[in-house]
């Protein structure tokens, strides 16, 4: 393949996958975490999607963040109006609160809290021996 048929096959890529945006489809989220102080702060952008069809879970050591897709025949999905479409999940880490975890919508980013627990300051115990 010369350098210009891969160039031309990139610039086709990137237009199917606009007119797939224009004409219904949807653009792929953003999500990125980072370490701050006292917590993670995971960021998320959602092109096109509203923040009440947001939805974010934890399940085991995983949160996921969903968005909802309303369906014209409920009938064909079980009955239900909406099915998710999952943008993603990361594994949590080890030193997070799980039960302090907090989400907020500011200007169109989803920005999700996950505090420390106690481990994060390297957690010390000493462990007696029963004899």
């Amino acid at each position: 393949m010369r350098f210009n048929d891969f160039h031309i096959s990139k610039e086709l890529l990137k237009n199917v996958d606009l007119m797939n945006t224009i004409n219904g489809g949807i653009s792929k989220p953003t999500v990125i975490m980072e370490r701050e102080k006292k917590n993670y702060i995971i960021t998320a952008r959602v092109p096109g999607v509203s923040p009440e069809k947001l939805r974010i879970e934890v399940k085991n050591n995983r949160l996921f963040l969903f968005h909802d897709i309303d369906v014209e025949n409920a009938a064909l999905y079980s009955g239900k109006n909406v099915i998710p479409f999952n943008i993603g999940y990361i594994n949590i880490p080890f030193d997070v609160n799980i039960k302090g975890i907090i989400a907020s919508y500011i200007d169109n980013e989803l920005k999700i809290t996950l505090p420390f627990n106690e481990l994060s300051d390297g957690y010390f115990r000493r462990i007696e021996i029963d004899r």
